[in-house]
C-alpha cells in the first residue's frame, strides 16, 4: 500500500517543540522565500475551538519561532528542510469559529533595521564596509556572496531606515539584498543565473518528474525594455565628457536606447554601469509563475530549465517561492544572456 504524500511543518516556539501541541490546530501555513527586496516570512493559521490561543497560549510579539518543512512519503525517507528562525511580528484573529494567524519575520523587529529613520555618511568607503557596519549595529550576520565590492567617495543615509538605505545602495550597484534567518545576504543575480540548473521542469509533467506542474501562467513584454544602454558623464571642471554604450548579443527587438546620466571616472566604469542599468531594466521582460508539488526543496535563487513552454523555453531563475502544506508557488524570470 502506497502512503499518501504530504508536507508538514515542525514548529519550535521559544525553544519548545510545538508540533504535537499544535496538532489539528495548525490548519494552514505559508513560508515566503524572496530573492531580493523583501524579508522572508512565515505565517501560521490556527483554529482555536477551545480558545486556548486567544487566552493562555496567546503568542507574545517578539517571541522566536524555528520552522522545518518535512516531506513524508515522497521518497523512502522523510526529507527535512530547516527554514531558520523567525520573530513573531503580528497577530490577526477572527470568529466564529475562532481563528488566529501568527505572522513572523526572518529579521527581528527588535533590531532597528526597519523601523528607525537614521542619517549617517561614509566617506571613501567600500559597499561591503557600509553593509557590515549596519549588520553589526543590528546584530545580524552578513553573507557577502559577490566578487563585487564597489567603492564610492561618499555613501549617505538621509533620514532612511537601514533597510531602505541598504536596498537603495545595492540596487544602484546592480546587486541584490536578501534578509533571511537573522542575516543580511548581498548577492549578484548574474552570478546566480550563471550557476548550473538544479532541475528540469516540464510543462506536462511525467510520473517520474521531481517537480509536478499543477498550473502555470506567463507574461512577456517589450514595454520598458531597451536594445542597449548609453552612459553619459560630463565633468564641467575638467571639460571632459565620458561616454560608453553596452549592447548585449541578444538584445530585445526594440528601437529604444536607455540613456543614463551618472558620474563616472572612466570609459571602463561607464561600460560597467551601462551593463548594470540595462540588466535592471530588461530582467523582467519574460516571467512565468508556476504552481507545483515537489519532492525536492525549492529555494529562491535556484535556476531551472523549462521545457514544453514553446517559445518561452529556456533557463529561468526563481525570484520568489511560496511554500504551504499542499503546494508550492514559484515566480520565475528568464535568465538574461550576455549581461
Amino acid at each position: 500500500m502506497t502512503l499518501a504524500r504530504r508536507t508538514e511543518l515542525n514548529v519550535t516556539y521559544n525553544q519548545t517543540l510545538l508540533t504535537q501541541v499544535l496538532g489539528g490546530d495548525l490548519i494552514d501555513w505559508t513560508y515566503n522565500d524572496n530573492l531580493s527586496g523583501e524579508i522572508d516570512d512565515l505565517q501560521l493559521v490556527l483554529q482555536d475551538a477551545d480558545v486556548h490561543w486567544i487566552n493562555d497560549w496567546f503568542p507574545a510579539k517578539g517571541s522566536l519561532i524555528e520552522a522545518e518543512i518535512v516531506r513524508k512519503h515522497w521518497t523512502e525517507n522523510d526529507v527535512k528542510t530547516k527554514l531558520g528562525k523567525f520573530e513573531v511580528d503580528e497577530l490577526d484573529g477572527s470568529g466564529p469559529p475562532t481563528k488566529m494567524t501568527i505572522k513572523a519575520l526572518a529579521v527581528p523587529e527588535s533590531t532597528s533595521i526597519r523601523g528607525q529613520f537614521k542619517s549617517k555618511a561614509w566617506e571613501k568607503a567600500k559597499l561591503k564596509q557600509v553593509v557590515s557596519d549596519i549588520a553589526k549595529a543590528n546584530k545580524l550576520k552578513l553573507f557577502w556572496e559577490t566578487k563585487e565590492d564597489p567603492k564610492n567617495d561618499r555613501y549617505e543615509q538621509e533620514s532612511e531606515t537601514d533597510l531602505a538605505f541598504l536596498y537603495r545602495l545595492c540596487k544602484d550597484e546592480g546587486l541584490c539584498l536578501k534578509l533571511s534567518n537573522s542575516s543580511i545576504v548581498v548577492l549578484d543575480e548574474a552570478d546566480y543565473e550563471a550557476k548550473p540548473t538544479v532541475e528540469t521542469i516540464l510543462r506536462t509533467s511525467k510520473k517520474t518528474s521531481k517537480i509536478q506542474v499543477l498550473d502555470w501562467s506567463f507574461n512577456t513584454t517589450l514595454t520598458g525594455t531597451y536594445k542597449d544602454c548609453r552612459v553619459q558623464s560630463h565633468n564641467a571642471g575638467k571639460k571632459q565628457t565620458i561616454k560608453a554604450t553596452f549592447t548585449p548579443k541578444k538584445s530585445p527587438k526594440v528601437g529604444r536606447t536607455l540613456v543614463v546620466k551618472e558620474e563616472v571616472k572612466s570609459v571602463a566604469e561607464a561600460q560597467k554601469l551601462a551593463k548594470k542599468r540595462l540588466r535592471e531594466a530588461n530582467k523582467d521582460a519574460t516571467t512565468i509563475k508556476l504552481t507545483v508539488i515537489s519532492e525536492m526543496h525549492i529555494d529562491a535563487g535556484m535556476t531551472f530549465d523549462l521545457i514544453g513552454f514553446g517559445r518561452l523555453n529556456g533557463k529561468y531563475i526563481a525570484t520568489r517561492v511560496t511554500h504551504n502544506k499542499s503546494e508550492i508557488s514559484i515566480d520565475l524570470r528568464k535568465c538574461l544572456e550576455g549581461y
